[in-house]
């Protein structure tokens, strides 16, 4: 293993100043492993000791060295010792790290820079000495080796370089240690295999090669992590392990929250958060509830972004500088947008009210064709300038970014699975039409979108530290988007008529987000007490979305002029403070203390009473206020080498309030509503009767007929005639249909145990049917059977504790295992608390969701294996039960479900010897239930529905959040000529979707497109690939390409009837200044 250490050099020692640390990335795209075998142990304190007394011990061996090409200075004590090497010829800082590694050995490396040296490949049983020689032979390199026998200490610099060290230029570390002063994604990735909790990373290489056509491709390639409706949003809409929405999976952006809820019709909604991928330099995915400082968290994770900071911009070292990147790819089309009639009269051929037919012949375009995609198209281009200044006492930042895409066109091939035409039991299903309407290779409306953002950043260094930074953040977007539901491929009387009326263009949704965040930390140095941090933020979010319900050209008889009724304006306005200290209490212990609050406020200027624009489909402006608070403490305890231990809890509360709802009654005089306090279930019975039985209900017959034949003047044989008939047709059978109530809890939940259908008990009786039940007017007695329930707008507020334990145990030098268990509360949000159409609030109210997480997992360094400087792998199983889940109910309410389950493993790896690097990972879904009572019972009359469904109830929004149940991801990628050539690419795998609704409902599946059923895909394999290419120092260039197989596919997790873009490829340039 590798000790790297820092020391202060007493003053009386005479110390070359070339000597550094070597603490840089080994591997440029993931980082060294090295610092990490014994990492967090407290065995280290006793490695950090000896290695500081043995470089202070043998510092007088510092001297001037020579500069002889690869002479040596060695302690005695080392020159014996044989080990067995395997380094490769790799990059010479890279090769002098795993050879320090694989003898045991410390490593310091002068300043010189070795760029473009390579070391040779060194095999077999060496002493350290002999291994240097042949390593750095022919090479304008020194060495020495001192320090113990058991801890040598290589020393390295460049021949040239023989100035003599200077006290002072040494500064204590910790290697193995939080303070390891790693780049942010060299961390980043390193963090997956090194914490001990579920995550993955992308940094900003990662993001910047495959950002894609849409913000949700930034998810691509990361395990278990997805985005809701990736082609229908402009944003994204993040779901990890199955669990999504606003509350559940939060996302930050440099602490900052920006998230809104918009509503998708009956395809429920999304939890938009609107960001630009040319800002963002990393994004880290938490997954599962936790306690990280700083990282807001629900009850399904987190992903905390990060926006471009200085070292982004300017290389180690540089005072002033920018970055420009220049990018432009091919697969797209300018849109055809359509031409608003506001304001105009209809003409005489004008049919009123299309939003029933959905039909506007202004709306529909038809897609252009793939003999329409250019290969130089210049649909689709983009660009950032950052400018930078890194000085001793502040720091500056500035960047702006463009990006202008049109429509992208889909993939051409494997489109059977979407071209099949077959509707399951009659229902209306889009997807075995899709790619009868949105051909192979053709134009997908409204999917362009365009950006502009700027970014300005501002660090002020009180001292060494203490620094206060300041961030602003201003994102303007145009997106195209529809409404899911008028996805229409339609005309009247003629269902499949795209090819000659066209589908939808809808104009643009605009977006406009600003960000402002001003970060302080303090972290006195030698003082165990103080290591604060807190972060004060604001967000502004306008948006004038097509989500409203309505329709872009809207009139009425008794209003014949044309407006734009689809158009909902949104003003969401939050800010918020984070802050926390941690306390090093003992050597082995750590306290760490935290608290955030936020408050939001959402509005519009929609005018709900326009009644020449409000429509029976025109959703409410909602509008309203909520404040949510949470304090916390967590303790970092490790009594023994082997083990680590980690509990901690959490209090949060939270208020919300319905502005919109509270004017309404303000302004109507309405503060209740009635509520039913049962239904009415009709059901048949059928019986057997006895020839008694039959033939007294026979003779009732005649003796009822009686009356009408006297009037009819019925002679003798017409009555026998007809006495006959009513013996022909009385059978033994008798069927009978009732009427029963049926009994809610009392707060709107009905049970199978009181259902008078699923309980009938009659020996001599046998349910034919139960029929769908109904709100009951009256009860038996004839008394009405509603009541007046008080719903006046009100402040809703909830409280609670949640726990969070894990234990580390550390199965040898490379290997640990992991347990942890975390709970979490999710209130309800601005969404779930305010009047709306997507589904109504509950008169009942609603409880905090509680989720409780369980997580085990085994980590392995497996680093030279096979030549490797990184090589890691990870197994995890997690399991995850949710109780009282905020869900849209069968009555299309807001409700709590009683809970949901998921579980299942994921295996995550990586490797790389500097020439040829790859990483997987894989997972599997073990189980994704819901279970509630009454939507089971509620949806099936006849009680055949179970409890638990997979995936989610019909018409709820969890059923459209269930992942793919295998999944994979494959890089692969090799680099040449000294680095300045690195090709790569990667495959990405999803099983084909199974509709669970079959399963669950039978024959009763209630499978419409209009309640929020998940939408089908096929197996899913994209490959795609890019070659770097360094021209310089200071640019390079790059080829990207995306779904190499032009693949004709839907994503997963879609709520809207799109294709996923065809081949793509792009170019950029990037160069620094």
């Amino acid at each position: 293993m590798i000790y790297c250490v820092f020391a202060t050099v007493p003053s009386s020692l005479h110390v070359n100043r070339s000597y550094l640390l070597l603490v840089r990335p080994v591997l440029q795209t993931q980082g060294n492993n090295n610092k990490r075998k014994l990492s967090k142990r407290t065995r280290l304190s006793l490695g950090v000791q000896l290695a500081v007394l043995a470089l202070i011990a043998d510092a007088t061996l510092l001297g001037t060295v020579h500069a002889n090409p690869a002479a040596s200075v060695t302690h005695a004590a080392a020159e014996g010792a044989i080990h067995s090497f395997n380094v490769p010829s790799l990059a010479l800082d890279e090769a002098l790290v795993m050879l320090a590694r694989q003898a045991g050995a410390e490593l310091y490396i002068g300043s010189s820079n070795f760029a473009g040296a390579y070391g040779n490949p060194v095999q077999g049983r060496l002493s350290l000495e002999a291994a240097l020689q042949q390593l750095l032979a022919n090479k304008a390199v020194t060495f020495s080796v001192v320090g113990q026998p058991d801890r040598p200490v290589i020393q390295v610099q460049s021949a040239a370089d023989t100035s003599g060290l200077v006290e002072g230029d040494l500064h204590p570390t910790y290697v193995n240690g939080a303070e390891y002063q790693e780049s942010r994604d060299v961390k980043g990735y390193n963090d997956i295999y090194d914490q001990d909790i579920s995550s993955v990373y992308a940094g900003k290489e990662q993001i910047e090669r495959y950002k894609g056509a849409a913000p949700a491709d930034l998810f691509k390639g990361m395990l278990n992590v997805y985005s809701g409706d990736a082609r229908n949003s402009g944003a994204l809409d993040p779901n990890i392990r199955g669990i999504q929405g606003p509350g559940r999976v939060p996302l930050t952006i440099d602490g900052t929250e920006q998230a809104l809820t918009v509503y998708r019709g009956y395809n429920g909604a999304n939890n938009r958060n609107y960001i630009d991928p040319n800002l963002i330099g990393s994004i880290k995915v938490i997954k599962g509830p936790n306690m990280e400082r700083n990282v807001y968290s629900g009850v399904g994770g987190a992903v905390v972004a990060s926006t471009l900071n200085v070292d982004d911009v300017l290389k180690e070292g540089q005072e002033y500088g920018g970055e420009f990147k220049i990018e432009g790819s091919n697969n797209s089309v300018s849109p055809r947008l359509p031409t608003l009639l506001t304001g105009q009269m209809p003409g005489p051929e004008h049919n009123f009210g299309p939003i029933f037919t959905y039909y506007d012949p202004s709306l529909y375009k038809q897609p252009r064709t793939s003999s329409s995609n250019d290969l130089l198209s210049s649909d689709d281009y983009a660009y950032r300038m950052a400018l930078a200044t890194r000085q001793e006492k502040f720091e500056l930042l500035a960047a702006y970014a463009y990006r202008e895409k049109g429509n992208h066109y889909a993939g051409k091939n494997k489109s059977d699975f979407y071209s099949t035409g077959k509707q399951v039991n009659g229902h209306w299903d889009y997807i075995p039409n899709l790619a009868t309407i949105y051909k192979p290779g053709a134009e997908v409306p409204n999917t362009s979108s365009k950006m502009e953002s700027w970014l300005g950043k501002a660090k002020l260094k009180i001292d060494e530290g203490q620094s206060l930074e300041f961030g602003y953040r201003d994102t303007d977007s145009l997106y195209g988007e529809i409404l899911p539901s008028r996805i229409s491929f339609f005309t009247p009387g003629s269902q499949f008529d795209a090819a000659t009326h066209g589908v939808p263009q809808w104009p643009l949704s605009h977006v406009e987000s600003k960000a402002y965040n001003l970060e302080y930390k303090l972290k006195p140095e030698g003082n165990p007490w103080v290591d604060f941090y807190s972060n004060l933020w604001a967000t502004n979010t306008r948006s004038d979305t097509y989500s409203s319900g309505g329709i872009p050209n809207h009139t009425t008889w008794l209003d014949p002029v044309f407006r734009n009724t689809a158009l909902a304006n949104a003003k969401h306005d939050r800010v918020g403070l984070t802050v926390s200290n941690k306390f090093k209490l003992l050597d082995s212990l750590d306290l760490t203390l935290g608290g955030s609050y936020q408050h939001e406020k959402l509005g519009s200027s929609d005018d709900y009473y326009d009644t020449a624009i409000s429509t029976t489909l025109r959703m409410y402006p909602r509008k309203g206020r909520r404040e949510e608070q949470e304090y916390n403490f967590n303790f970092d305890w490790r009594p023994v080498t082997f083990a680590r231990f980690n509990a901690g809890m959490r209090y949060s509360s939270y208020w919300a309030f319905d502005d919109f709802l509270k004017e309404r009654q303000e302004r109507d005089g309405i503060t209740t509503a009635t509520v039913e306090t049962g239904r009415e279930v009709a059901y048949t019975t059928r019986k057997l009767l006895t020839d008694t039985e039959r033939q007294a209900k026979i003779n009732q017959q005649i003796e009822d007929s009686k009356s009408s034949w006297d009037a009819f003047g019925f002679t003798e044989a017409e009555r026998q005639e007809a006495i006959a008939q009513i013996k022909s047709q009385t059978s033994h059978i008798e069927e009978t249909r009732h009427w029963a109530a049926w009994a809610h809890n009392g707060k709107g939940k009905y049970s199978r145990s009181n259902n008078p259908c699923m309980n009938f008990q009659d020996p001599r009786r046998t349910i034919i049917s139960c029929d769908s039940s109904l709100p009951r007017s009256v009860d038996e007695n004839g008394n009405p059977n509603y009541h007046e329930k008080d719903v006046s707008a009100k402040h809703q507020k909830d409280h609670g504790w949640t726990p969070s334990l894990s234990t580390t145990f550390y199965t040898s030098e490379n290997g640990r295992l992991y347990l942890r268990y975390s709970e979490a509360l999710r209130y309800p949000s601005m969404f779930e608390s305010t009047v709306g159409f997507s589904a109504s609030t509950n008169p009942w109210g609603l409880k905090p969701e509680h989720a409780r997480n369980y997580e085990a997992a085994y980590i392995h360094n497996l680093s030279g294996l096979a030549g490797s400087e990184i090589a890691d792998i990870k197994l995890t199983y997690y399991h995850n039960t949710t109780k009282d889940v905020i869900e849209r109910d069968p009555n299309m309410r807001f409700d709590n479900l009683e809970k949901q389950t998921t579980a299942g493993l994921e295996l995550q790896g990586r490797y790389d010897n500097g020439r040829v690097f790859t990483d997987l990972s894989i997972g599997h879904v073990l189980k994704n239930e819901v279970c509630d009572e009454n939507s089971a019972v509620m949806l099936d009359s006849t009680g055949s529905t179970p409890n638990c469904v997979d995936d989610g109830f019909v018409g709820g929004y969890l059923v459209s959040m269930a992942m793919p149940e295998w999944s994979a991801n494959l890089g692969l990628g090799a680099r040449f000529f000294e680095r300045k050539l690195e090709v790569g690419g990667r495959a990405i795998y999803y099983k084909q979707h199974e509709n669970k609704f079959y399963n669950n409902y039978g024959s009763n599946a209630m499978v419409s497109y209009y309640l929020n059923t998940p939408m089908s895909w096929d197996k899913i394999i994209t490959y795609d690939a890019y070659i770097n290419y360094k021209l310089s120092d200071d640019a390079s260039i790059e080829l990207t390409g995306t779904n190499l197989s032009n693949l004709y596919y839907i994503d997963p997790l879609t709520r809207s009837a799109m294709p996923a873009p065809g081949r793509t490829l792009k170019i950029s340039f990037t160069t620094t200044f």
